[in-house]
């Protein structure tokens, strides 16, 4: 399905959408379709109004059940539809047939596989081609009718198909931007907002403990005062390239603002933690600004031990860290708190 890199959460309030999206198609082409029949002449069997009211009716059970469905039911959805119209376009007329333009522009919104899309796209094809096959009188006008329908459902599909994957990589460009700290390169606090969440549901799923691992630099401000905040800067660029050098590939590190970081360090317990804190420092004990070492004060919290959100375990963190930076009391003491890993 179209769209994204986010949390269940996210995929399910789009999955809604789309079934949403399929009920309004649904009863929007049903009852459009009213209009035409009751001025059909020579006039219709009343049977023939129980092919829009199966789409009102199919329409009213998407909406119902969008809230709950998964999203492997989309696909069920866009067949049903092209059933719908083939047995429409047979009972009553072939004028019918625009309608499948609606159910290719609708796979090639919702799904973001092209051999997907395409399949569907197969499928409408063949039910625009079957009255050649079961009215064979009438299969040149037929025909003709199949080779503008055909072209037309091509060029909607791969129309959509392509506006979507542009808006698509045009989203993720920003999502990365803004995810990014423009002095450093690495992630910033945004990144921490947006990717944790997801991150606890994980862990909490599968009961695995995470780290998160709070950083400050000490006396930083004596290299702003005394070399420049251009030099300071550098430094913090720096930091940035030592932290993500010592880091394991699967962790995520972040500065929160300033002289700040942080690691999240997932599948990590508290004395893996401690061990990935002990390179942080060691990375960072190898830079300097002119004379002055670069030391760093280190608080690390583990999930579910120390909080079950990013907020408790940012919280705990840093109520360590400020154990660790001036022997200060932590706002909330816990039992076992570890204020220096080292």
């Amino acid at each position: 399905m179209g769209a994204p890199d986010g949390d269940e959460a996210s995929l399910r309030e789009q999955t809604t959408i789309f079934y949403r999206l399929s009920s309004i198609l649904f009863i929007g082409g049903g009852v459009a379709a009213v209009p035409p029949d009751l001025l059909h002449r020579p006039a219709y069997d009343e049977t023939i109004f129980l092919l829009p009211l199966l789409a009102i009716v199919s329409g009213i059970v998407t909406w119902l059940i969008a809230d709950r469905a998964p999203p492997w039911g989309l696909h069920v959805v866009a067949v049903v539809a092209t059933l719908e119209i083939a047995f429409t376009v047979a009972a009553a007329d072939e004028v019918f047939r625009v309608y499948y333009v609606f159910v290719a522009i609708f796979v090639a919104y919702i799904f973001s596989d092209r051999r997907t899309i395409a399949a569907h796209i197969a499928f409408v094809i063949a039910a625009a081609l079957a009255p050649i096959v079961y009215d064979p009188g009438d299969a040149r006008a037929l025909a003709v009718q199949a080779l503008i329908v055909i072209p037309t459902l091509i060029i909607a599909a791969g129309m959509v198909t392509y506006l979507r994957e542009r808006l698509a990589a045009s989203e993720g460009r920003y999502r990365r931007l803004s995810e990014c700290d423009p002095l450093t390169g690495i992630g910033n606090y945004r990144m921490l907002v947006n990717r944790i969440p997801g991150e606890l549901q994980r862990h909490g799923r599968s009961g695995r403990p995470m780290a998160l691992i709070a950083i400050d630099l000490d006396d930083f401000k004596h290299v702003n005062d005394g070399l420049g905040h251009q030099r300071g800067d550098l430094l913090l660029r720096q930091v940035a390239e030592a932290l993500a050098a010592a880091v394991r590939m699967q962790d995520i590190v972040v500065r929160q603002g300033g002289d700040e970081f942080a690691v999240i360090a997932p599948e990590t317990d508290l004395g893996e933690a401690r061990e990935l804190a002990g390179r942080l420092r060691e990375r960072l004990a190898t830079l300097a600004a002119g004379e002055l070492r670069i030391g760093a004060s280190i608080g690390i919290a583990c999930y579910p031990d120390d909080g079950e959100t990013l907020e408790a375990l940012l919280r705990v963190a840093d109520d360590r860290l400020r154990v660790a930076k001036g022997g200060l009391v932590p706002r909330r003491p816990r039992r076992g708190a570890v204020a220096d890993p080292g």
